[in-house]
């Protein structure tokens, strides 16, 4: 095992005790498991250290379950506003205004969005009397849990034996189903479908809606003196059209529900590590989630350690093994945060042709010890660091941070013609995918090839077996 200093540089001093008692730190290897976790295994993690370590504390201005990452850069649009210099736009813009509400993990509900939607049927029957209820269905089925259509029409057509008229009839039907903004392809379409369902209702905003629908570019990036100039409007006004994105609308439609399980072979639900953002000064490089804050070794346990009074052994040892497994908890945690966005910012000065453009052509030849390198790192600490990480685009869309690498390029090609060469009769699955890829030095799991196929927009083996029937 790599032998990393919890202070992310090599230590000598690591080499020696090594040396001397061939023993591991436990605390090493703490951290190197910590570099390795997504966000969702980390957050895991500290709920269960939070449960089992008195030590450990969630802390009182944000907590664990509270804004957990909900803002990216740390501000809400309000004072992202009122800062000079470029500014850039804040998910917490298009959340509820009390800060509680995590557009990348809200608390589920207890119905699936699945169920939700089937539950319309009837009614909206009833609004399109001529609609295909095969289609909708095959719709329904290919909505992410973000709430997005994960899909083609073209594929719609191909799979489900439908023609395009069909398919933009069940499409626009299943966009006046609730939730608002349910169906849409992006970000963008998500944000006009709710504000166009707030004005039926009389509860809306034109200006709001046509920010959305004309400036989407520079509102994105808070370039509120050029959109002002355009609309010819004050600041002021601009101000009450961006408080009303802010209080009305949200991101994903489907987060106030409970994940679709039930799903075969569905790709899992991600969520971005690393947030890639669009600025008048170039791109700008964010944690989704900054754990470090969220935590802290709790100052009672702090005091009773320190405390001399203190004479029974046993109580002592039990303290101060608490308090120093805190300690590791939070210097792995804050190094894992700190490795993270020190690789998105080298990620971002390489690949800023890529970021802008989204043009897979744009991808520099980029290798992990070329930013082993540059970062002082040893390469197996970057390699762990954008294992099973996952960077929002300043598009909204996401791509594995893996993809940054050579090797990432090579894995989809590699995919691409395995599937390329299937048969349609019997289609790879998942699994088989995985062990042929790893036969041709690709070792990956399952999940990952399911979210590489996500990603690439190709069906699972059922469906493809559909759409070649």
């Amino acid at each position: 095992m790599p032998r990393i200093h919890l202070g992310m540089r090599l230590s000598s001093s690591i080499y020696q005790s090594q040396q001397q008692s061939q023993r591991i730190d436990p605390r090493q290897i703490l951290a190197s498991e910590i570099m390795s976790w997504s966000d969702r295994e980390l957050e895991g993690a500290i709920e269960r250290e939070l449960g089992e370590n008195p030590a450990l504390e969630a802390r009182d201005h944000n907590g664990l379950f509270g804004s957990y990452g909900s803002t990216v850069g740390g501000t809400g649009l309000t004072s992202a506003l009122k800062e000079s210099g470029p500014r850039t736009l804040q998910l917490s813009a298009l959340q509820d205004g009390d800060g509680l509400d995590d557009p990348f993990d809200r608390v589920a509900g207890q119905v699936s969005l699945s169920e939700h939607l089937r539950s319309q049927l009837p009614d909206i029957k009833s609004m399109y009397p001529e609609l295909n209820l095969h289609t909708l269905l095959y719709l329904i089925d290919n909505i992410d849990d973000r709430g997005y259509l994960d899909t083609d029409l073209a594929d719609v057509v191909m799979s489900s034996g439908c023609d395009y008229e069909d398919a933009n009839e069940a499409l626009e039907a299943l966009q006046q189903m609730d939730p608002p903004g349910i169906g849409a392809r992006d970000l963008q379409e998500s944000l006009i479908l709710q504000a166009k369902h707030l004005l039926a209702d009389g509860q809306g905003s034109q200006l709001a809606l046509k920010i959305l629908q004309d400036h989407w570019v520079d509102f994105t990036s808070n370039r509120e003196q050029r959109i002002c100039t355009r609309m010819r409007i004050s600041p002021q006004l601009y101000a009450k059209g961006i408080e009303f994105i802010r209080k009305a609308l949200v991101p994903y439609p489907a987060s106030g529900f409970r994940p679709d399980h039930g799903r075969a072979e569905s790709a899992p639900s991600v969520k971005p590590d690393i947030v890639f953002i669009r600025t008048e000064a170039g791109i700008q490089v964010e944690l989704a989630r900054d754990f470090e804050k969220d935590i802290k070794v709790s100052d009672e346990w702090v005091g009773m350690h320190q405390n001399k009074d203190l004479k029974d052994e046993a109580s002592k040892r039990y303290v101060r093994d608490h308090v120093e497994r805190a300690k590791a908890f939070m210097t792995g945690v804050a190094r894992r945060g700190k490795t993270l966005k020190a690789i998105a910012i080298l990620l971002a000065e390489e690949q800023q042709g890529f970021l802008e453009t989204q043009n897979r052509t744009f991808l520099r030849p980029l290798t992990r010890q070329s930013l082993s390198e540059a970062l002082e790192l040893d390469e197996s600490v970057i390699s762990r660091a954008v294992a099973d990480k996952w960077a929002m685009l300043p598009s909204g869309d996401l791509m594995p941070m893996e993809a940054f690498f050579g090797n990432s390029e090579a894995v989809r090609e590699a995919l691409l013609k395995l599937l390329a060469s299937e048969d349609s009769n019997a289609p790879y699955s998942d699994e088989d995918i995985a062990a042929l890829l790893t036969e041709q030095g690709f070792p990956l799991a399952r999940r990952t090839v399911a979210k590489y196929r996500s990603i690439e927009r190709i069906l699972p083996a059922r469906l493809r077996k559909r759409k070649s029937a």
